[in-house]
């Protein structure tokens, strides 16, 4: 399969981080920019089965979930076989246009690369390895790989870390639909005049409805700690960390809550970036002249 190059882009409204987060905006995590051997392409655009159903989620048990449990739920929904599937870290070039470093960009999803949400507008998560000064794309497609909507932004950090990007910040971008799939693309232009160097991460997002009976406990929860649990339970991936994001800004110092970081990316293979900070990031729409 050939990997579809850059996504072209109008303006990106986000200008997030994880105090966006906080402020209900979308944050961005990936696996980070530097494989020697790989050039970055994106996947052509086969068809999806139309009768493809996603894994309904697994029943509440009360109880905290440990990270065997949090793996399994996790990885519970998979991408059909015959679609493209996910790429967790970002291959490219090494060069002076992209910086070298130990750690690819790293998308924060499960290994299946789908995750699930309950959301019509979620915040994404990405790992950068170094500082970056440059223009990145974000483009959603549905499961044809029909591009639903592209944007492209600069983007600048401080240190390398964990940073978000979400959709609610635009009011352009496209709500999710209940009981859809969608597939979604986060690239670094390390190169604006060679996009064979560009450096793409990519994965599956679901977006599913709440039984009556979990929203009731959801809507009762007394605060955010206490619905970690229940987007656990249900496998709600993009909550379950965006909440987890956010409780982690406000209380840096929460050894509780640093643990529940470290138990959720390692359920997912992950653990060589859950000391990584979470980190602001300056994110500027780029207008087509």
């Amino acid at each position: 399969m050939a990997w579809k190059s850059a996504l072209n882009i109008g303006a990106f409204s986000l200008i997030l981080s994880l105090e966006a987060v906080a402020a209900g905006s979308f944050l961005i995590p990936a696996e980070a920019l530097n494989s020697p051997a790989n050039s970055v392409q994106r996947p052509s655009r086969p068809q999806l089965p139309l009768n493809w159903q996603t894994v309904q989620p697994p029943e509440p048990s009360g109880n905290r979930p440990n990270s065997q449990q949090l793996r399994a739920a996790w990885n519970n929904f998979q991408p059909p076989e015959d679609g493209v599937p996910g790429r967790r870290e970002g291959g490219g070039t090494r060069g002076l246009e992209c910086p070298t470093a130990t750690t690819a960009l790293t998308a924060l999803i499960p290994q299946s690369t789908m995750g699930q949400t309950i959301s019509a507008t979620p915040t994404f998560f990405y790992y950068l390895p170094v500082a970056l000064d440059k223009t990145v794309q974000f483009e959603l497609a549905d499961e044809r790989d029909k591009t639903l909507y592209k944007k492209s932004f600069r983007m600048v950090t401080s240190r390398a870390g964990i940073v978000s990007v979400s959709l609610g910040s635009d009011g352009n971008s496209p709500a999710l639909e209940v009981g859809k799939n969608y597939q979604w693309y986060f690239t670094i232009k390390c190169n604006p005049k060679n996009t064979t160097d560009d450096v793409l991460v990519s994965g599956w997002i679901n977006r599913t409805a709440l039984a009556p009976t979990v929203k009731i406990e959801l809507d009762r929860s007394p605060d955010s700690r206490a619905k970690l649990s229940i987007f656990a339970q249900q496998g709600l991936w993009y909550e379950y960390l965006a909440t987890l994001a956010q409780l982690r800004m406000e209380s840096p110092s929460d050894a509780s809550l640093a643990l529940k970081w470290l138990e959720v990316l390692n359920s997912v293979e992950l653990g060589n970036i859950a000391q990584q900070p979470l980190v602001t990031s300056e994110l500027t729409p780029i207008t087509k002249k």
